[in-house]
């Protein structure tokens, strides 16, 4: 008979919830309104709340008229061209002054607009200098007899109660010719942070992951520059001004301990209030606290950070992004407050849109996270974060960030595992057109819709960033933490294009698409391609939805976005070969390493598997650490050689160096034998040739017999023979090959 051995394997379930919703259809008979406008019924948020009854009618709402730009077609060629570098518009950005007097909405259409806010018995509450949104309120008697519809009040399965109309708004012919909708008609969307967060005091220390050297291992402004490859840049952001979206507030004297702390300069702070807003801390002054503090850790030199502050509701979001087009004093912009494109409504993004053609026109760089619930940004089905999704904003996803030594090592997509344990943003878009920059990549999840992320940075919490809020030390991480991070690198970039006479980078999609295809990618940015997942899509060598183009490699990225040629820099001349290449064999992998080349910015790696056959195409480019683990396949003999790379060209190779990767020693087989009545024959089976070892005796405590054999065998038979009859004997059995031995636990048969 055989040995019957139970086998207990580590069984993994995963359990999928699908949420589903849909919206009741009804016919109205309308008579009042000749247009509906589309795009203001919450169809989900409704579908899966509770109602509650109707909104009192004396309830004041406060909403506004969006009015769409004139002229689409000419801004549109506009945009194309002062930012393509052949074209002699390139560049040359239109004031606001500008940019209202060719494509704001007139005056007269704007006026036309107040007229019938009035006649409804509405009152006009705030106006803005592009004539694009229109502030009213009312109360909900008169919003309902305005636009033929009822408001309800409902409460979300979360809790939070909202309200919405029951139906999209009807308006007369002549105003749906003269407005783009309204936004505030309902309370069901509430943008939301994309930020981690625990207190630096309660977390362990010394993890494999928190790699920084500031308050609970994260890091610090001078982690960041160094891991990034900034520490040897002098431009710091001077003569820039930075500008943040927020939809809360902070304390100043969290923002001055920060600094102090860490030996930076304070950068002054202008606060802009927008829509009545008290600028009083709540729950997403976190939010805020780290968005000032990341930018002014990488922005030290600038001259002033302005925090736009306003209400979390769709009217208080729209208001303060106006806010900073109309005032067009930040070249750099950040944002890390969204919400689920689908939960926008289509209203709400056109809106948002004109404002981010603005900005754009205007020579405005604008960031926003990519969101950290990976590629379910609504929290269960494949879709992305809106301001990141919006065709003129940069989108940036999450990293998990390695470091040697303090350096960069390498990077991974961020994925906790789950949507909320967090994982970076990205995917495609369900609203946008792809843009003219992305389709000629073939490499997109989607060749006809926006792809999301564009970029990204670390983002991970465990190996995130200190963060001074609320008189204490925390460890934050998310795309919350990447897109100020981005504004702050563009300020650097603007200080150097300055320098030489160059206009600022503005809409940065068009040239970082144009580095991240050319030769100049492996340098410019840290490509994650290790298939590594946001929950869905793979990180794959040189653009995807997972990480974008990846991080920025500091130094050369900004040499590729300030170019040299207009700027003096001191003569780069090519470093000299690295020297002491080492290599290390491992389970699939190779460990190689080399020492430091003067004036190298970064490596290249070669690969053969013959003597002296590495070629001339690197397997790995930008390598900024003087190390490198190379995954490769088990039983193969590979050479290397390392070269390195500045501004002023590639090395000569460095010495050769070779491993042989081996798979570790394995059981490949379950144990198992026959057994007689004095005789026992035990068999299994090994990965590799072996030798073979069986220890046993009567008592499982005392294996004092063995019986060996010396040949190098994968399959492995032992007889026992003299053995006691109907006696229970316990035995393991252990394979040795070179200095490797396996050894199973312990089993039993009882002989007949």
């Amino acid at each position: 008979m055989k040995v019957a051995l139970k086998l207990f394997p580590l069984c993994l379930g995963f359990l999928f919830a699908v949420a589903m919703a849909a919206g009741a259809s009804s016919c109205w008979a309308d008579t009042s309104a000749q247009v509906r406008l589309a795009g203001h019924f919450p169809a989900r948020s409704v579908a899966s709340a509770r109602r509650l009854g109707r909104l009192p009618a004396v309830t004041q709402m406060r909403f506004a008229f969006t009015l769409p730009l004139r002229n689409q077609p000419a801004l549109d060629d506009l945009l194309r061209r002062i930012y393509d570098p052949a074209d002699p518009l390139y560049g040359h950005y239109l004031t606001g002054a500008q940019f209202i007097e060719r494509f704001a909405p007139t005056a007269s259409d704007y006026e036309a607009v107040k007229s019938y806010a009035r006649g409804l018995g509405l009152t006009i509450t705030g106006t803005h200098a592009n004539r694009t949104v229109l502030d009213v309120a009312g109360p909900t008697a008169a919003v309902e007899a305005a636009f033929d519809l009822q408001m309800h009040q409902y409460q979300a399965h979360s809790g939070h109660n909202f309200f919405a109309p029951d139906r999209e708004p009807g308006v007369p012919n002549a105003i749906a010719a003269r407005i783009s909708g309204m936004v505030g008609l309902d309370s069901s969307a509430a943008w939301h942070t994309h930020s981690h967060a625990a207190r630096a005091a309660d977390l362990p220390m010394a993890t494999p992951y928190q790699v920084g050297t500031g308050p609970g291992g994260g890091m610090p402004p001078r982690d960041i520059a160094t891991a990034y490859n900034l520490s040897q840049i002098t431009a710091t952001g001077t003569g820039q001004t930075l500008a943040l979206f927020q939809l809360d507030g902070y304390t100043p004297s969290d923002i001055a301990a920060y600094a102090n702390y860490f030996g930076i300069a304070a950068v002054p702070l202008h606060n802009v209030l927008v829509d009545g807003f008290s600028g009083t801390p709540g729950t997403g002054a976190g939010e805020v606290t780290l968005d000032i503090e990341l930018q002014m850790a990488l922005a030290p030199g600038a001259s002033k950070i302005m925090v736009y502050m306003g209400p979390n509701t769709s009217k208080g979001v729209l208001d303060t992004y106006n806010r900073i087009a109309t005032d067009n004093m930040a070249k750099q912009v950040s944002s890390s407050w969204g919400l689920s494109e689908g939960e926008s409504g289509s209203s709400f993004l056109s809106s948002e849109n004109a404002i981010f053609q603005q900005m754009a026109a205007q020579g405005q760089t604008v960031y926003a996270a990519a969101g950290d619930s990976g590629a379910y940004d609504n929290g269960s089905t494949l879709s992305v974060d809106d301001p990141a999704s919006q065709p003129y904003v940069t989108g940036v996803g999450g990293t998990t960030l390695y470091l040697s030594s303090g350096s960069y090592n390498r990077e991974s997509t961020w994925n906790a595992g789950t949507i909320n344990g967090g994982a970076g943003g990205g995917g495609v878009s369900a609203f946008w057109p792809i843009p003219t920059w992305q389709q000629k990549l073939g490499n997109v999840a989607s060749s006809v819709m926006r792809n999301v992320p564009d970029v990204a940075l670390n983002s991970d919490p465990g190996t995130g960033y200190s963060v001074y809020y609320q008189g204490k030390w925390w460890l934050y991480g998310g795309t919350s933490c990447a897109a100020p991070l981005w504004a702050a690198f563009t300020a650097r970039v603007n200080q150097q294009r300055a320098a030489g006479g160059l206009s600022p980078l503005g809409f940065a999609n068009p040239v970082l698409y144009q580095v991240g295809a050319g030769t100049g990618y492996g340098t410019s940015f840290h490509d994650v391609a290790d298939s590594t997942t946001n929950l869905y899509y793979p990180a794959i060598t040189g653009y995807d939805n997972a990480t974008g183009w990846g991080s920025f490699n500091g130094a050369n990225l900004l040499a590729a976005l300030a170019p040299a040629s207009s700027i003096t820099v001191p003569k780069v001349t090519v470093p000299a070969a690295p020297a002491g290449l080492k290599a290390s064999a491992g389970n699939a992998a190779v460990a190689l390493s080399w020492t430091a080349s003067s004036g190298a910015t970064s490596y290249n790696l070669y690969r053969g598997t013959a003597a002296g056959q590495e070629g001339t195409t690197p397997i790995k480019t930008g390598l900024t650490a003087t190390s490198f683990t190379d995954s490769v396949a088990n039983g193969t003999t590979y050479y290397y050689k390392v070269a390195a790379v500045n501004s002023a060209g590639t090395s000569a190779l460095s010495n050769e160096a070779y491993a042989t990767p081996t798979a570790p020693l394995a059981f490949t087989s379950s144990v198992y034998g026959t057994i007689g009545t004095t005789t026992a024959k035990i068999q299994w089976s090994t990965n590799l040739p072996s030798t073979s070892v069986i220890r046993y005796g009567t008592s499982s405590g005392s294996l004092t017999k063995s019986l060996s054999s010396t040949a190098l065998v994968t399959s492995h038979v032992v007889s026992l023979s003299s053995l006691a009859r109907k006696t229970t004997y316990y035995f393991k059995v252990s394979s040795t090959a070179g200095s490797s031995t396996v050894t199973s636990p312990t089993y039993y048969f009882k002989t007949q």
